[in-house]
């Protein structure tokens, strides 16, 4: 019996595809994704813990903070499902794997971008704002 790791697993593609250390990226890359939707989370539940005193500025800029970290981390994983599917997906026609390996890296990149377009401006206004009611309240 043979044990595949994901690493041994997406080597063979994602070298060819990113060059050496491929499949380094694409596991750090998806580590950091669920990394920062976790993060976000937990950073939002602070806040909603202290909702009645927060304005509906701070509340609008919390939400956009925490549903964009979350679509980005979702958008990385279904991209690399598509990506593990194109490397173990014995169905699949071998002259097509590359295309739907493409599309996979594609999928999380774009999601990833889109993410991190919403998320900074909303938890830099979120931390201008906090900023501002601490000290207009001392």
């Amino acid at each position: 019996m043979r044990s595949l790791s994901i690493l041994s697993a997406l080597r063979p593609f994602s070298d060819k595809v990113l060059g050496m250390g491929g499949s380094q990226i694409l596991l750090v890359w998806l580590l950091l994704a669920l990394f920062g939707a976790v993060a976000t989370l937990w950073w939002s539940r602070r806040l909603w813990q202290r909702r009645s005193t927060l304005s509906v500025g701070m509340k609008a800029a919390a939400a956009a903070a925490t549903v964009s970290a979350v679509t980005g981390a979702f958008g990385t994983v279904v991209g690399l499902v598509k990506v593990f599917g194109a490397i173990g997906g014995e169905s699949e026609d071998p002259s097509q794997r590359a295309r739907i390996l493409a599309e996979g890296i594609s999928t999380s990149l774009n999601s990833t971008v889109l993410a991190l377009v919403i998320w900074l401006p909303s938890v830099i206004t979120l931390t201008m704002l906090l900023r501002n009611s601490k000290t207009s309240s001392v």
